[in-house]
């Protein structure tokens, strides 16, 4: 299996991990409070500045502290212990299928998913804009 990621490189990705290591995803607000109460150490949900579709309201961010149990350190390196065997696509196109919905022109909304996402993904302060809409323009 090959990374599909075309913004950030695997040798950036390796020394990091931060994906790997706090998995966080998009709920609602009733949702984000569920999670909340399991267990308010390891598990965060935070506001994020995006409308779901249809105003539904806020969207909210979950966050779990807490390692992925396919992750490896090896030499110094992370690396995913079923990297070629059942790795979710979810792993294998981050950070960039945050982007494949948003239109090419709409590059405020672009440069908030880069400024909200570089807290998860930390080499996503050093892309640009310019850099996403290249990405999605080679992805369609």
């Amino acid at each position: 299996m090959v990374n599909q990621a075309k913004l950030v490189s695997s040798e950036t990705c390796q020394k990091c991990a931060k994906c790997c290591k706090e998995f966080v995803f998009s709920c609602d607000f009733n949702c984000a409070l569920r999670f909340l109460w399991i267990d308010e150490r390891k598990i965060k949900p935070t506001d994020t500045p995006f409308q779901l579709p249809y105003n539904q309201g806020m969207e909210r961010k979950v966050k779990f502290k807490y390692p992925c149990n396919k992750l490896e350190l090896v030499n110094g390196k992370y690396r995913c212990k079923v990297w070629d065997k059942e790795r979710p696509d979810f792993c294998n196109t981050y950070p960039d299928h945050l982007f494949y919905d948003v239109e090419i022109w709409n590059q405020e909304k672009i440069r908030k998913i880069l400024e909200v996402e570089s807290e998860n993904c930390p080499a996503l302060k050093k892309v640009c804009v310019a850099e996403v809409i290249q990405m999605l323009e080679e992805r369609r």
